[in-house]
């Protein structure tokens, strides 16, 4: 909210329940008698003065004994049916004394992942995290019971 008591549209947290990525792929122009092929997924989106974009960044394949950089911001939002979509275009990194040209679309927006808590820090408890001591590792418990000779039955 601003001063105005209105709540501002074009500013938005960084924890926004719509942050989301996209992926992308495609391949670059023919230059030297050889292309390169790509794919990636954009940084979470960031909000511009008329809309969002996202930041880009990934390595081509490998052809003729090189690969090429590329990197950049998006463009803004484009609509479509999937929700909006973005171009991803530019040029590589200058390699093997040449460059590639590029000009994709973006999937439609998908969820960021998110890692998984680490199952060590949730098996302690608030009494060890307090004294600063830690019992001894516990050995996981097999998912399987082993199954010995004698106690198959015949």
């Amino acid at each position: 909210m601003d001063n105005t008591g209105e709540e501002r549209k074009d500013i938005a947290e960084p924890s926004t329940p719509n942050e989301h990525v996209h992926h992308y792929y495609g391949r670059t122009t023919t230059d030297h008698d050889h292309f390169h092929v790509f794919d990636g997924t954009t940084g979470l989106n960031f909000v511009t003065g008329e809309g969002h974009a996202h930041r880009f960044s990934n390595e081509t394949s490998r052809a003729h004994s090189h690969t090429h950089r590329m990197h950049g911001n998006t463009s803004f939002q484009i609509r479509s049916l999937g929700g909006h979509v973005h171009q991803i275009s530019g040029a590589t990194s200058f390699d093997d004394g040449h460059t590639h040209r590029f000009d994709v679309y973006s999937g439609p927006p998908v969820r960021p992942r998110t890692r998984r808590p680490r199952l060590m820090s949730l098996g302690r408890s608030s009494r060890e995290s307090r004294s600063g001591k830690s019992s001894p590792h516990r050995r996981r418990r097999r998912r399987f019971r082993k199954i010995s000779l004698s106690s198959r039955k015949r």
